[in-house]
């Protein structure tokens, strides 16, 4: 992300809010379909490049990505993370510990997709309604690959950086880490920061 790019700390304490209240529904839809008490904190949002990012995660590491595209006021590509192991150990806690390996792994692509579903559009309405904005949401795609391949947008733009959300994901029997991610071009980062700078003006007037 270019180094002139940067939030105020009232527009950073807007972003963490909103993406606590996203997250707080996450949580509550994911506990009831895993059956065990779930919690997900949301400890930081930082900006980063692209390249950043995919070294933070790993360089040639696998890691397991659901992504949706979001269009609007500013447009991102919208990712939820995992390692690898830790994608295979949501899955199971979600399908059942009895299942063999090599079902898990079959069932991995269909649930991640769901969890991701729930995360991403969680976060993305939450967003959508504190700035009264409507987004356009894709369905979402599951990946598996390295994470510069999976990070770099797909058509040609020179700025794009990462809105890094770190997640923790507690459930009553795992504890298992993840990324949310926001991709967002040049001009989506000044209108984001634009949005958010209508609502603090809103809110302080």
């Amino acid at each position: 992300m270019p180094e002139s790019f940067e939030l105020s700390e009232l527009e950073t304490d807007l972003l963490v809010e909103l993406f606590n209240i996203g997250v707080g529904r996450a949580a509550d839809s994911l506990s009831r379909m895993v059956n065990q008490e779930d919690h997900l904190s949301v400890p930081s949002v930082e900006f980063c490049s692209v390249e950043k990012m995919a070294e933070f995660l790993g360089g040639d590491t696998i890691i397991c990505s659901v992504s949706q595209k979001m269009t609007a006021s500013f447009n991102a590509k919208t990712m939820l993370l995992f390692p690898e192991k830790n994608g295979m150990e949501v899955v199971r806690q979600l399908m059942g510990s009895h299942l063999s390996d090599e079902l898990i792994a079959e069932m991995e692509e269909e649930a991640l997709n769901e969890i991701g579903n729930i995360i991403l559009n969680a976060c993305i309405g939450a967003i959508a309604t504190a700035l009264e904005k409507k987004f356009d949401v894709e369905l979402p795609i599951f990946e598996r690959g390295s994470p510069m391949d999976l990070l770099m947008p797909s058509e040609s733009s020179d700025g794009s950086g990462v809105l890094l959300i770190r997640i923790r994901m507690d459930l009553s029997e795992c504890e298992v880490n993840g990324y949310l991610v926001f991709i967002l071009g040049p001009t989506s980062q000044k209108n984001l920061q634009n949005s958010l700078k209508i609502m603090i003006e809103k809110v302080s007037g």
